[in-house]
């Protein structure tokens, strides 16, 4: 398992090498790299048999995807003078993101990966569709609100999942990826108020009862439902008896050991 560690050190090393371009981190932050992801792509394609070249610049490919699409998640929209100071810093923030996507298409042109290409893309495409239908309508209902907000953080995982055969972890990763995002939406909120996922579900409980305003426990208690379920489907998919399940299996344990749940945690020992 120490040969694990040390190879998706390496790998996180080598994107955090390419994304730290010398001008942009004069004005913007170091992109951060989500460990989770890099993991989960990790494990998914050590499943499949690829050769180690191809495994690596398929995860760096998708991490860098990832490292733009949350870099252009930064970028404010409201309005500034051409002569703000933020101004420039979002113009860069665009440029940063443009710069890592245009990175992910030099390292697949390298190994000549069109089918590849053609995953992530349609992979952004999608992801750019349920933010639309996330940040700028009414959800219907909880079900439609959660694949939402499951598929912009899970989508190109999914995708890559997918199109190496792998469909059990491919399920995984929506379900751990929805955790993780629903454990920061809790946060969110605690700290501002205000979590788009909060306000999407205190939306759909007020269209349900008229006039009257979600109450803010409940809407807290249907976050921890989903949570708990999704725990639940998740450590049924790692009882397996395989070295890298095991070690996905320890890393999502921990993960699980931090979440704040307002009822007793799902996960017990042993």
């Amino acid at each position: 398992m120490n040969d694990i560690y040390a190879e998706i050190k390496q790998i996180k090393a080598d994107i955090d090498g390419r994304v730290k371009h010398p001008y942009l981190m004069k004005f913007i932050n170091v992109p951060i790299i989500d460990e989770q992801k890099l993991i989960l792509l990790y494990v998914i394609l050590k499943q499949s048999n690829l050769c180690p070249e191809k495994l690596k610049q398929y995860i760096l490919s998708t991490m860098l995807v990832q490292v733009a699409l949350d870099t252009h998640e930064q970028v404010t929209i409201q309005h500034l003078e051409d002569d703000d100071e933020r101004m420039k810093n979002r113009q860069l923030m665009v440029l940063a993101g443009d710069y890592y996507s245009g990175l992910y298409y030099y390292l697949l042109s390298l190994i000549d990966d069109i089918p590849m290409i053609r995953v992530l893309s349609n992979a952004i495409k999608e992801i750019n569709e349920h933010k639309i239908a996330l940040y700028q309508k009414e959800p219907n209902d909880l079900d439609e609100l959660m694949n939402d907000v499951a598929s912009i953080d899970s989508l190109l995982i999914q995708k890559i999942a997918e199109y190496v055969q792998c469909p059990e972890l491919q399920k995984l990763s929506r379900e751990l990826l929805l955790i993780n995002r629903l454990n920061q939406e809790k946060r969110t909120y605690k700290v501002n108020g205000f979590s788009i996922v909060h306000d999407g579900i205190r939306s759909i409980l007020e269209r349900k009862v008229g006039s009257l305003l979600g109450d803010p426990k409940q809407t807290l208690h249907i976050i921890d439902a989903q949570i708990e379920h999704s725990i639940r489907y998740v450590e049924k998919i790692l009882q397996r008896n395989s070295v890298l399940y095991d070690f996905l299996y320890e890393k999502v344990r921990a993960f699980f050991d931090e979440l704040d749940l307002t009822k007793e945690k799902a996960v017990k020992e042993g």
